[in-house]
């Protein structure tokens, strides 16, 4: 959890809003968290500049930088970061309905 609260605190920092997270510990084999957030192109690409800093090494990947839909994989929390059209579009929070909200 104290990954997940460096990640919102970030998040945060750079005025991401409508911040989401969720629990997939024993439902996915892949990750255990998931994170999503609404900014603009500027908030999202400090975000994950900032993201990377904090932590370096853990990071497997960072895809679309510059576009409405920027991804950070931490291996274990992946982290979406969506313009608010797109967001709205993708509607993460319906296709989550029976997953366990963290914040």
């Amino acid at each position: 959890m104290e990954k997940i609260n460096a990640i919102i605190d970030i998040l945060q920092d750079v005025k991401a809003k409508d911040i989401m997270a969720y629990d997939f510990q024993g439902t996915s084999p892949y990750y255990d968290s998931f994170i999503i957030a609404t900014a603009n192109e500027r908030q999202a690409s400090a975000a994950a500049n900032h993201i990377k800093q904090k932590f370096g090494m853990d990071i497997r990947g960072v895809e679309g930088k510059g576009s409405p839909w920027v991804l950070i994989d931490l291996t274990d929390i992946v982290i979406h970061i969506f313009r608010e059209e797109d967001r709205a579009y993708y509607n993460f929070e319906q296709r989550l309905l029976g997953i366990k909200r963290i914040i």
